[in-house]
């Protein structure tokens, strides 16, 4: 008796990104939206509680990155939609959206944030690191909008898997004047390599 595995909805997706690679490549990046759309519909019938992103490069694979979004209930899914990808030639698939730049800028309805204008205060407990943002600039007047603009470069800055895993608690305030750094106080942009010393699981 000959046994026949059924395909999975994930295999059938790494199927068809592989046999669009050569289309999508080459598609005109001024009409990436619509290009975009087949992939969405595709990745949705697979995994429709999961978000992509693809990074493209001159010289090396793309990458294509599967998300949770940030929600960590969705963590094991993703891992399971990587496991399921094949060595998929002209891709790198990873998990979680990964660190960005520490030199970025954000401008969101013309609140402009960098870095430098971001610290952050720590305290490490049993389940986890509480993170206190202090932004340059923060009111009851501006606060909806920096927030979010903070939020953004301490994504960018620790990635999606230490964003949820590592940091159970999450505060915000205003920057003090003339900040002076601590070993518990310092700017955002050391905040990813204090988490790496944070054995959390």
């Amino acid at each position: 008796m000959r046994l026949f595995r059924k395909r999975s909805e994930g295999n059938t997706f790494w199927a068809w990104l592989a046999a669009n690679t050569a289309r999508i490549k080459s598609h005109d990046k001024r009409d990436f939206q619509r290009i975009g759309d087949e992939i969405s519909k595709a990745f949705r019938s697979a995994y429709p509680d999961l978000v992509w992103e693809i990074s493209p490069s001159d010289s090396q694979p793309w990458l294509f990155c599967v998300s949770a979004d940030g929600n960590r209930e969705l963590f094991p899914a993703v891992s399971r939609a990587v496991d399921a990808a094949p060595d998929l030639p002209g891709w790198k698939v990873q998990a979680f959206r990964s660190r960005g730049s520490l030199n970025g800028v954000i401008d969101m309805g013309g609140h402009k944030l960098g870095y430098e204008n971001v610290w952050c205060s720590v305290d490490v407990h049993s389940g986890g690191v509480g993170v206190t943002l202090y932004i340059e600039g923060l009111s009851p007047a501006t606060d909806e909008a920096l927030k979010g603009v903070a939020l953004i470069l301490l994504d960018d800055a620790v990635g999606e898997y230490d964003a949820v895993m590592k940091i159970a608690q999450l505060n915000r305030g205003p920057l003090p004047a003339n900040p002076v750094r601590r070993t518990d106080f310092f700017p955002l942009a050391e905040l990813p390599q204090y988490l790496d010393g944070i054995n959390h699981e």
